[in-house]
């Protein structure tokens, strides 16, 4: 998870929002209370929305995939081949 999309980061942010809030007023209170720029960037990218608690928000942050140092299914592959090529 990056550190723009850390919950408790974007709860911190968030503190002293009214809602329902827009995404201008979501932004506007992160940069007030001294958010990083990863997670005012985060916020900026939100949906389009009227937003009515800060559930609405986090659950509205795409999550970028977990990465467990799994190769990807065509590295896998690609790894195969280069094994099955080496030892031939």
């Amino acid at each position: 998870m990056t550190s723009g999309t850390d919950p408790e980061r974007v709860r911190r942010a968030l503190a002293g929002l009214h809602y329902p809030a827009d995404n201008r007023a979501v932004v506007d209170q992160a940069t007030a209370a001294g958010a990083d720029e990863a997670v005012v960037g985060v916020l900026f990218d939100l949906p389009i929305a009227i937003y009515a608690d800060i559930d609405e928000v986090l659950n509205s942050i795409p999550h970028p995939p977990e990465r467990n140092g799994d190769p990807s299914p065509g590295q896998r592959s690609a790894g195969d081949q280069r094994t099955t090529r080496d030892s031939g």
